[in-house]
């Protein structure tokens, strides 16, 4: 048996020596986007893309368009895209260099617990302000709904804002919002039921998609861990993709994803959204102000 017991055992460890360690990936900072801000030239614009969303897409309302501060600055309206809330807004004065009718103007990471988010992004030397209350004007009285991080130097860098939100409570039953209920668990399962209804088939917000320059690429890898493929996956979605570009453009396009795109196809083109752009579907940017939104399965 001796004979035998030795090279046992240099054979296992020369197997071993030849595997290779198990690649152990960092925790993404976060799993999903909560809400995707879109801004608009004015509040016509707010308007009209808001009865596409609502009127013709049949997505839900989260919130009618209405002045969410105020004070005539910020015009705000909101729908419901399956995995994420689609924002969107005009500024009065508008956004200096803002030169687009219409840019994917801010990505707001969902998180649990702020704090913990907070704590986080300073842990990966992100210089930031602590969270702060959200709060609107919401039945002629301040209400906060939510709390947010702005990571200003990441934003500037990226052409693109960047923050972490949470809800508060009150975020799910303010008197504006359309379709209301007292906890998020229950207005999921509202949005969701309506959300399914919806004649063009979308199913999800599928993938954003970044360009930005390689420097600031090392700052997005710094919050969102290693990608693959050019490409990062949250668990509840979307798809966060990025190209290497001599300028930073920020979002430059994003693509909905539909139950079955012959269908999807055939009801664009029904109502007179239908384009084409590299040999893929999308919606005509000229109805939408120039955003590129792309669609498939």
């Amino acid at each position: 048996m001796k004979k035998y017991f030795l090279p046992l055992i240099i054979t296992i460890i020369c197997f071993s020596c030849n595997q290779r360690p198990e690649k152990i990936h960092e925790k993404p900072i976060t799993d999903g986007i909560a809400i995707f801000e879109v801004y608009l030239e004015d509040t016509l614009a707010v308007n009209n893309l808001s009865n596409i969303l609502r009127d013709t897409l049949k997505l839900p309302v989260e919130w009618e368009p209405f002045d969410i501060f105020g004070n005539e600055v910020v015009y705000d309206a909101a729908f419901y895209l399956g995995n994420t809330t689609l924002e969107l807004l005009s500024v009065n004065p508008p956004i200096e260099g803002i030169k687009t009718p219409g840019k994917y103007n801010r990505l707001l990471f969902h998180s649990n617990n702020i704090d913990s988010s907070y704590s986080a992004i300073t842990a990966k030397g992100f210089s930031s302000k602590p969270p702060f209350d959200f709060n609107i004007v919401s039945d002629g009285a301040e209400l906060s709904i939510g709390k947010q991080i702005n990571l200003d130097s990441l934003s500037k860098k990226s052409n693109v804002n960047v923050s972490l939100w949470q809800y508060l409570n009150p975020g799910y039953h303010f008197k504006e919002r359309f379709i209301k209920e007292n906890s998020k668990e229950e207005l999921l399962m509202k949005l969701d039921s309506e959300f399914k209804a919806n004649p063009m088939g979308i199913i999800e917000l599928k993938e954003i998609h970044l360009k930005v320059t390689k420097e600031v690429l090392n700052n997005w890898r710094l919050l969102m861990g290693p990608d693959t493929d050019h490409k990062w996956f949250l668990s509840n979605g979307p798809i966060v993709s990025f190209e290497i570009s001599n300028e930073n453009i920020g979002v430059d396009w994003i693509t909905i994803g539909v139950q079955n795109l012959d269908k999807a196809k055939e009801f664009l083109s029904s109502v007179e959204l239908l384009a084409i752009r590299n040999n893929r579907v999308t919606v005509s940017q000229q109805k939408v102000y120039g955003l590129k939104i792309y669609v498939e399965e």
